[in-house]
């Protein structure tokens, strides 16, 4: 049995996620230790809404691979167990390109922290530099027939798995969208994201709750990495679009203005409470002062009228 899947990042459209081709979506969640892709959670959310198998992927880009592990499962810590785990090892973007060693420590950090060995997506011609991980983790290769294969179709070409025992994925275009071929079924597929579940119980689809937000711990300086104020972008709670700030690179991004006009929040109701309450009570106090007023008056005309009667 075989599975169809997307992969995606921050650029692509959300009609690539919802491919009725596509049985699953693999979605960038980091590269190095500075980046999160600010759509992760809305396209991980739409996956799942759209009844997807989800695989996560670190994009190298050739620092500590240690650090680059940890900053990985840092920011996808809630998602660990519901999809599968992958790490781009690439030449774009990459200082360590051409490092035989650094995929290894990329993965025996993960494998520490998780208990997962993450799948490696490589070209097919770059096989060599990840041959030492073949033992423990699943191949995913890149080889296109050509640059204009936009098909769903798979191409009749022959790739190699070098060193690996067999190719666990094939990423066979990479033209208008990237698709690719793994050859098992979601049985297989759940069983690379959860070892040690004997179920299929990280299943493809979501719960009726909102996934917890990915968190960006500080870097090696203590600090957060860098804000985002008035830019673009999709919140990662609701998912839509608009305009709003993230205070940690876009790991969190809260959209603040739309098309349709301001969006509140209940933070922003707390925020506005200490300055409304004193208001609110102040009315209070007067309503309360009215009827009490309003009370007495009353109270004095029934004395009054009784009086009268006993005379």
């Amino acid at each position: 049995m075989s599975l169809y899947t997307v992969d995606v990042f921050s650029g692509s459209a959300d009609s690539i996620v919802t491919d009725p081709h596509a049985q699953g979506v693999i979605i960038k969640a980091t590269q190095g230790t500075g980046y999160v892709n600010p759509k992760c959670n809305h396209q991980w959310d739409l996956a799942g809404q759209n009844g997807k198998l989800r695989g996560l992927y670190h994009y190298a880009g050739g620092g500590d691979p240690v650090k680059e592990a940890q900053y990985f499962l840092d920011n996808i810590r809630n998602y660990i167990g519901k999809a599968v785990l992958a790490v781009d090892w690439e030449s774009n973007q990459n200082s360590a390109w051409g490092d035989t060693n650094w995929v290894r420590k990329f993965v025996d950090e993960v494998h520490l922290q998780t208990n997962i060995w993450p799948l490696i997506y490589v070209q097919e011609s770059a096989l060599s530099q990840v041959a030492n991980c073949a033992s423990d983790c699943g191949l995913w290769v890149a080889k296109y027939a050509s640059e204009n294969w936009n098909s769903w179709t798979v191409p009749n070409i022959s790739v190699s798995s070098g060193a690996f025992s067999a190719i666990t994925g094939w990423q066979y275009t990479g033209g208008d969208m990237d698709r690719s071929i793994f050859y098992l079924d979601a049985n297989g597929w759940n069983k690379l994201a959860n070892p040690s579940s004997s179920s299929s119980d990280s299943g493809s689809k979501d719960e009726n709750k909102q996934p917890d937000v990915p968190v960006v711990n500080p870097d090696d300086s203590g600090k957060y990495i860098q804000s985002i104020v008035l830019q673009y972008g999709y919140d990662t709670q609701s998912g839509i679009y608009g305009a709003g700030y993230s205070y940690d690179n876009g790991a969190n991004f809260f959209v603040t203005d739309t098309i349709y006009g301001r969006k509140y929040r209940q933070d922003d109701a707390e925020r506005l409470w200490k300055y409304l309450e004193p208001m609110v009570q102040n009315l209070i106090d007067k309503k309360f002062e009215e009827l009490n007023d309003m009370n007495k008056k009353d109270g004095d005309r029934q004395n009054g009228s009784g009086s009268n009667v006993s005379e």
